[in-house]
């Protein structure tokens, strides 16, 4: 059986602080109660209400992304490219598809 090599918490010195966590939380809570007044008390025109909800759900995307999933750019290259490949994929289809229909 192999032992766990790899370093503690302690031993790295970096200790993940839990009020990142709950000040991330706290602005996912922020964006979802802005998209519910935007749409609930007609705050914003019919025409934006789409667009902007879709910019608030990118940013909750993001922020559970490196928050809670801890996704790192340097450390996690080949991940976040293939991210990146899969939204660049869904955005080309969901163009052909709004020009198609």
């Amino acid at each position: 059986m192999e032992a766990n090599t790899q370093p503690t918490q302690a031993q790295t010195g970096k200790q993940d602080s839990g009020l990142k966590y709950v000040a991330s939380f706290a602005l996912m809570i922020l964006l979802t109660a802005v998209a519910f007044a935007a749409v609930a008390m007609n705050i914003v025109p019919q025409g934006w209400v789409i667009p902007l909800i879709l910019v608030l759900a990118a940013v909750q995307v993001f922020l559970q992304l490196f928050t809670f999933m801890h996704l790192d750019l340097k450390k996690d290259a080949v991940t976040v490219s293939f991210m990146v490949t899969g939204l660049f994929i869904g955005v080309v289809c969901a163009v052909a598809v709004a020009i198609l229909v």
